[in-house]
């Protein structure tokens, strides 16, 4: 799935609004944060590579996804991203140290980032991750893709397309009266038109 549908997603199942009754409840200015944080990470890595050779090497958008994406490299560091084992440790630590802050605030971070794996792991073929790295580099080859029309990218890109503007309908509700969260709820909607647009434009003649 695309990232700002892992975001989402994430947010959807996770994020809570401030309230009176949660007043002393400390970990609650840092959960949607850590949610945030949890979900966007799996996808931290191929952001900054994309930002990295496409802004800063000036590496063509045809030569990054056909070429530099499968350097061995840079798909060990998705690897980690990637890996449930190491959510599940973190997750494991988070309930260890659950009568903390930190612990709280951990525990949120990497349920959010196992979700993230869930959701991933059902659409993604020839790009499947290795999501039980160090233990395996088994990779589910999915027949779908949520992306690629060879794999009924077009049928999965719309669906997508569709939760995702139940989901911001949905956060809008639940944080109505947030500035921030409407703004950045705009942001992603706009996305699903811009980012297409993008692709369509910078690949369709590669």
């Amino acid at each position: 799935m695309n990232t700002p549908t892992h975001l989402l997603i994430g947010a959807a199942i996770l994020a809570k609004p401030s309230d009176r009754t949660a007043l002393q409840d400390r970990s609650l200015p840092w959960r949607n944060w850590a949610v945030l944080a949890g979900a966007l990470m799996p996808d931290l890595a191929l952001l900054l590579m994309f930002a990295w050779m496409r802004g800063v090497e000036g590496v063509s958008e045809a030569a990054l996804w056909r070429d530099v994406y499968w350097q061995a490299g840079w798909q060990r560091v998705f690897a980690i991203g990637n890996s449930a084992p190491l959510y599940v440790l973190l997750l494991t630590v988070a309930w260890l140290a659950r009568e903390r802050l930190f612990g709280k605030v951990l525990g949120i971070f990497a349920l959010a980032a196992l979700i993230h794996l869930a959701f991933d792991l059902p659409f993604h073929h020839d790009d499947a991750h290795r999501h039980f790295w160090p233990l395996s580099d088994w990779r589910f080859h999915s027949p779908l893709s949520y992306w690629n029309p060879d794999q009924h990218g077009d049928i999965v890109g719309l669906i997508e397309t569709i939760l995702a503007v139940g989901l911001i309908a949905l956060l809008w509700r639940r944080f109505r009266g947030n500035r921030w969260v409407a703004g950045s709820l705009a942001v992603a909607l706009i996305s699903y038109v811009a980012v297409p647009a993008y692709f369509a434009i910078t690949l369709g003649g590669s």
